[in-house]
């Protein structure tokens, strides 16, 4: 019975707001990229996923978000608390309805297999940033269990080495690109906490379908997400975009444990 419900409030909320979202940002009415997040934020009441967050998203210079990745739910909790672009792994715009959410908030697609594609990719990133967007990347380059964090991929952040340096700032000078890593911890399900054997109830990694998956939790009772904003850095202090990753990384996945076992907050 509570799948229904689910089903029947989400849609609901998807007849009410899809419209305007699409209607503006096709027509770039000012403010459309703000009715995305409006979305984000509705699902996540549908579905029951209440979100907590300890610190703030950067805002005003351009911003590379990092997180540590564990479910298409990761995408409706970040797209709800952070005004920004993904930069998701082409198949992703085939799955239903994430993709579709995702396309309307301007998600860059990227093909890992084709090197052909990732200079052109590159500079579509890049772009978007000079023009002022914000980007939230997931470098482990897939889903884990949301008790640890798989290895980051270096190679990820090379959007970062050409867009060092962006556009002028108020005062003349020139606009550093910043990164602010974001760590996903999902703390509760059910008013339990998240241990291995209830972690796939809402993980969505391996070779778990989407529809079971996505019928799941639809049936959850809720779901209680933390999204951690670190401190920002700024891209120049890292010589190497290994370096910036190996950061990242140490960074969130401290948080992700500390949270887990009940160190933080």
């Amino acid at each position: 019975m509570r799948e229904y419900y689910r089903i029947f409030k989400a849609l609901l909320f998807f007849a009410v707001l899809l419209p305007p979202t699409i209607i503006f940002k096709k027509l770039r009415f000012p403010g459309y990229k703000i009715w995305p997040h409006i979305v984000h934020r509705s699902l996540c009441n549908a579905l029951n996923i209440r979100v907590t967050t300890f610190g703030e998203p950067l805002e005003g210079p351009p911003t590379l978000f990092v997180s540590n990745h564990v479910s298409w739910i990761d995408i409706l909790v970040l797209g709800h608390v952070i005004k920004a672009c993904f930069i998701a792994k082409k198949d992703m715009a085939g799955w239903p309805i994430i993709g579709y959410l995702s396309s309307l908030q301007r998600t860059i697609f990227i093909d890992r297999e084709k090197r052909t594609d990732v200079i052109e990719q590159r500079k579509e990133m890049q772009d978007r940033m000079h023009n002022g967007d914000n980007l939230i990347l997931f470098p482990e380059g897939t889903t884990s269990d949301g008790g640890r964090v798989m290895p980051f991929k270096s190679s990820l952040f090379g959007v970062t080495e050409d867009a060092m340096r962006l556009q002028p700032d108020e005062q003349g000078g020139m606009q550093e690109l910043m990164v602010q890593p974001v760590t996903l911890v999902y703390k509760r399900i059910n008013n339990m906490p998240t241990i291995r054997s209830n972690r796939p109830s809402v993980a969505w990694y391996g070779d778990l379908e989407m529809g079971p998956h996505l019928k799941g939790v639809l049936n959850l009772l809720k779901v209680e997400v933390e999204v951690h904003f670190h401190e920002p850095v700024s891209r120049n202090l890292f010589k190497t975009r290994k370096e910036l990753s190996t950061y990242c990384q140490r960074t969130i996945e401290n948080r992700l444990l500390d949270s887990l076992r009940g160190k933080y907050p």
